[in-house]
């Protein structure tokens, strides 16, 4: 998703069709359903807009997003790759058949699914509060929940090579869960404390899961979408 929004952004700048970065939001979710990936908004808005923020629409086919911006302090720089450390897991996987699975449940209505999919946004409401009132442990909690939730709406979500990663540290991570609906990429741990983060990469970086698999050193953009050109 966030390729694609680059992609499309620098075309906009070539051809000079002035897409602002709403519009980029809306062609971004069509391309995706061009290409038969399926997918939401999400992943772009995260990527287009600046900061952490909660990004909501309203239901129908005219997506607008409405965002609210929160506050940096539980992931900046006394927190960001200390207790907090992000990994990339050498594990990759298409999200394509776990949206498939999830988009047909809901136009089965499946009542499981659905049910799932609203204690997800609860719990993003409740991540949200713990972001706004800079308590860490409530942040852990929702971040625990979301993966437990993740699993109950798709099992693949959380495949043998990502369970052996965290049985390796899981003395040390209050919570963890993959970033993106397709069962690999990134890991975003988050540690006790310090010292557990630091026995955490000691641990992956001494006995790594495969030899693609590293921590990423990580900060929270202050511009959104940028694009170059030379």
């Amino acid at each position: 998703s966030i390729l694609a929004a680059t992609l499309l952004g620098t075309l906009s700048d070539l051809c000079g069709l002035a897409w602002n970065l709403e519009a980029l939001f809306t062609r971004t979710l069509a391309l995706e359903q061009m290409l038969t990936t399926g997918g939401g908004w999400q992943d772009q808005a995260g990527g287009i807009y600046r900061g952490i923020k909660v990004v909501e629409t309203v239901a129908g086919l005219s997506q607008r997003p409405v965002l609210q911006w929160l506050p940096e302090h539980l992931l900046d720089d006394t927190a960001a790759n200390r207790r907090i450390l992000l990994y990339y897991t050498g594990v990759t996987r298409l999200a394509k058949n776990i949206l498939d699975e999830i988009v047909r449940s809901i136009f089965l209505n499946a009542g499981d699914s659905l049910k799932i999919l609203q204690d997800i946004g609860h719990n993003a409401t409740l991540a949200a509060g713990a972001i706004q009132s800079c308590n860490y442990q409530a942040l852990v909690d929702s971040v625990r929940t979301s993966w437990r939730l993740n699993q109950a709406l798709d099992s693949g979500t959380n495949p043998p090579a990502i369970q052996q990663i965290l049985d390796a540290v899981g003395d040390w991570v209050g919570a963890a869960k993959l970033l993106g609906a397709g069962g690999g990429g990134y890991m975003l741990m988050f540690a006790k404390d310090e010292e557990a983060a630091g026995r955490i990469r000691r641990r992956l970086t001494e006995h790594p899961p495969n030899p693609l698999a590293r921590f990423v050193h990580f900060s929270i953009s202050q511009t959104g979408l940028q694009k170059t050109s030379s």
